[in-house]
């Protein structure tokens, strides 16, 4: 009545689920599914690549739009003026721009971002890493209309993205995916 349940032979035991090596079916199908690896690990890149550009674009907009706010005239409670207070934050800003424009023009000028980048956008993006460019060379006694002017060109650029997923061609890939 009361049975023992059998014992287990010794060499039985389930293996965890390992990951079995792709079953290989000869040369064409082999090289098919090597192309897709291939070619699947390229549109990952191309779309990390594209990430990036686009984050670097909302961070330089955002710290554009803090550049150009105007406050030599706010005064606070204890009667403390802003404009020296003023200065020392656009210097952080501008420092903070110094660091991002290299990276963001060695990605654009990268292979992969050359390769990566939607043909239609890659004119665009070029001439606004050169118009980065041309900002952290503005003289400082020009700095107000030099920041609107950058200010100006982030949201001309983020507008031109929009535009071009809005009207991008059937056959051209998207910026975002």
């Amino acid at each position: 009545m009361n049975e023992l349940p059998p014992k287990s032979q010794p060499g039985s035991k389930a293996m965890p689920g390992a990951k079995l090596p792709p079953v290989r079916m000869g040369d064409r199908s082999d090289v098919v599914r090597k192309q897709k690896a291939q070619l699947a690990e390229k549109k990952q890149a191309d779309a990390k690549i594209r990430a990036r550009i686009y984050q670097d674009i909302l961070a330089l907009l955002d710290l554009a739009e803090r550049l150009t706010l105007d406050l030599s005239a706010h005064e606070d409670r204890y009667g403390i003026e802003w404009i020296g207070l003023a200065r020392q934050i656009h210097a952080q800003y501008h420092a903070d721009i110094v660091k991002i424009v290299p990276a963001f023009r060695d990605k654009i000028m990268s292979k992969e971002g050359a390769h990566g980048l939607p043909k239609g956008l890659y004119r665009h993006l070029l001439d606004f890493a050169e118009e980065c460019t041309n900002f952290l060379k503005r003289p400082e006694d020009d700095f107000v209309q030099a920041s609107e002017r950058f200010k100006k060109s982030c949201v001309d650029m983020r507008q031109q993205i929009c535009i071009f997923e809005n009207e991008r061609p059937a056959g051209e890939e998207s910026f975002f995916g």
